[in-house]
């Protein structure tokens, strides 16, 4: 099977760890081109901090680069309530060895697109920045991309606000060219992601294992549901292994192919990824596949034998 050409735009964040640890346990189906940061769940100088301590920490090595620190318009806000002071508390990482190959994000992956032998499917999991700018300043690349599968929005209701996802939230600007691109979207929603969810009792399950990764991922998702254990969560939605996961298995998934519009107004609707789900409005071509449900006993199940296969490659 020819391999599927990658690119992750990331802000690590717990969940973003658990979506790259995912890519990188499937390498013999993702060619992984490289990695890029942007600014979101904590700044740029953290969260790119946090992708070279996990390498470091993995012995492994894929291109990355770091992004944009702060919105296209707007001014940066974090969701360090979430993710703590470092963005990526819970576990101690060692000391970074692994130097970017760029600080210009949106650059290196132009270069990586118009290089790759076929099309190339972005994942991005993080507010939108780095990806609107990349499709406003180099337009070429949108023949060579295949997909957007990006983690973000709701059609329901949101988190940040009652109406909007934080990743959307935080640049409806740059969300709103990605929307606009005319490029087939998968939407990771909350929708889908609050079903992609771990139990404390699975999360003990990781706590208790002597693999290096498994553990790891245990102590870093008992920190990350401790905020979510305070709004009364039974489960923990694991988000952005949504946009990993339909590369891998879309048939997992249900989903409907809908009409998405961004709100970029200053109003309380800000952010709101506002899709059209009139039963009697037909259009030729919807611009996303909103992801609505999923087998969550198969995917956490898909989630803990990639852990299990990193194990052994970092024993």
């Amino acid at each position: 099977m020819e391999k599927r050409n990658v690119i992750i735009d990331c802000d690590p964040g717990h969940d973003d760890v658990m979506a790259l640890l995912l890519a990188l346990a499937h390498q013999d189906e993702l060619n992984i081109l490289g990695v890029t940061t942007v600014a979101g769940n904590q700044t740029l100088e953290k969260v790119t901090y946090n992708l070279r301590r996990l390498y470091a920490y993995l012995g492994m090595r894929t291109p990355a680069a770091s992004g944009a620190s702060k919105p296209i318009i707007r001014k940066l806000q974090l969701g360090d309530d979430v993710h703590g002071v470092t963005g990526l508390d819970g576990w101690e990482f060692p000391e970074p060895d692994f130097q970017l190959d760029s600080t210009n994000a949106v650059t290196f992956m132009r270069d990586k697109i118009m290089a790759a032998e076929g099309k190339v499917t972005l994942v991005p999991v993080g507010p939108l920045t780095n990806i609107g700018l990349l499709l406003s300043v180099f337009p070429e690349v949108k023949d060579k991309i295949d997909m957007i599968s990006l983690m973000g929005g709701s059609i329901y209701a949101g988190n940040r606000t009652p109406h909007a996802e934080f990743n959307i939230f935080v640049d409806p600007e740059a969300a709103k060219v990605v929307f606009d691109s005319g490029i087939p979207i998968v939407m990771s929603g909350l929708e889908v992601t609050h079903e992609a969810a771990i139990t404390d009792s699975e999360i003990q399950e990781l706590r208790e294992s002597d693999g290096r990764v498994s553990k790891m991922c245990g102590e870093l998702l008992y920190f990350y549901t401790r905020y979510h254990s305070r709004e009364g969560y039974s489960s923990y939605p694991l988000h952005d292994v949504c946009s990993v996961m339909y590369l891998l298995r879309p048939d997992i998934f249900k989903w409907k192919d809908l009409q998405v519009d961004i709100d970029v107004s200053d109003g309380p609707h800000r952010g709101r990824t506002a899709a059209d789900n009139r039963e009697w409005m037909r259009y030729d071509k919807p611009n996303t596949r909103v992801l609505l449900h999923i087998d969550r006993e198969e995917f956490i199940k898909i989630l803990r034998k990639a852990f299990e296969k990193l194990d052994e490659m970092t024993a």
